[in-house]
């Protein structure tokens, strides 16, 4: 149990961090019986990325013959400085001041550089913006109890490793409204508690199929959580990993993938008997046993707790 004395040491004494300084707020709350469960200090940035630096290729990469931006709230180069004039020059500078350099680049290359569309975009992500915040309520809580999206954990460069459930997806059971609500309060929580900015921008995801062919899914349910995935949350997914596919799954792929270009290709990923790209890509230490991980299958989801010390 913290007490007061122990918890201003820890603050006094890492207070050079902001996320240090986030920690003591946790602390704080937690002490004064604010929050109930130490579980949700685990989900914090770990202290190691106070020291953490993206490679030159996480942070901007070749994929194909184009380059493509995961890290934005850094300094940007020249050819982003660039594409960010152009944008302005022909349709103007926002005056919404949420759209800062970096922001505006990630909607531009979400929207592979094509100006007006990328208006509409911003427009809509402005719309988007107002209804923030999500109120946390009992809709909310059924929904991030109910195991269809949750959080598990972190790769192995500290980006949030997120599980969804395709096959637990259904508006019959659940209403669009509320399974819209959950999941935009849990990715806003993900990207205010778990990400960097400058260091951690991405996530990756595991979905989940549960060997249910596509005729058996809620396809419409799923496509519907999909789009809000991309088009309120430009530019975070780092990779996508596909499991417990059926084989006419993976024949649909084939005849749709050459028509996708090379970047949606090159983050998804089918995993079907061999793991070493999941495994590459998140500590195995980090993954459920129901998926070949060593991690315990989990029974509870919210709220969010994940191992930190098997991240590496």
């Amino acid at each position: 149990m913290f007490n007061s004395e122990r918890t201003l040491t820890y603050f006094f004494i890492t207070k050079n961090s902001k996320h240090n300084l986030i920690r003591f707020v946790f602390l704080y709350l937690y002490y004064h019986q604010k929050i109930k469960s130490m579980d949700q200090l685990s989900i914090m940035p770990p202290q190691e990325t106070e020291f953490f630096q993206p490679t030159q290729e996480e942070i901007k990469t070749i994929i194909g013959n184009k380059k493509i931006r995961r890290i934005f709230d850094t300094q940007l180069d020249e050819e982003d400085n660039k594409a960010i004039d152009l944008f302005y020059k022909e349709v103007g500078q926002p005056e919404n001041l949420l759209w800062t350099r970096s922001q505006v680049l990630r909607f531009l290359q979400a929207n592979n550089f094509k100006h007006q569309q990328t208006l509409q975009t911003m427009k809509q992500y402005e719309e988007y913006r107002k209804t923030l915040p999500i109120p946390f309520d009992e809709e909310v809580q059924k929904f991030l109890n109910s195991g269809i999206i949750y959080i598990q954990g972190r790769d192995r460069r500290y980006r949030p490793l997120i599980v969804l459930n395709a096959y637990l997806i259904n508006f019959q059971q659940m209403s669009f409204e509320v399974q819209t609500k959950g999941l935009i309060y849990l990715l806003e929580f993900i990207v205010e508690k778990m990400m960097i900015p400058g260091k951690i921008e991405n996530w990756v995801i595991i979905i989940d199929f549960n060997g249910q062919g596509i005729m058996s899914l809620h396809i419409n349910a799923l496509k519907q959580m999909m789009a809000n995935l991309q088009n309120n949350f430009r530019s975070r997914l780092y990779k996508m990993f596909l499991l417990n596919t059926t084989m006419m799954f993976k024949v649909t792929w084939n005849l749709i993938s050459p028509f996708l270009d090379e970047i949606t290709k090159q983050k998804i990923n089918f995993v079907k008997g061999d793991l070493t790209g999941l495994f590459q890509t998140v500590n195995q230490k980090q993954i459920e046993q129901k998926y070949g991980g060593l991690y315990p299958n989990r029974q509870l989801y919210w709220p969010p707790s994940i191992d930190n010390s098997t991240i590496i």
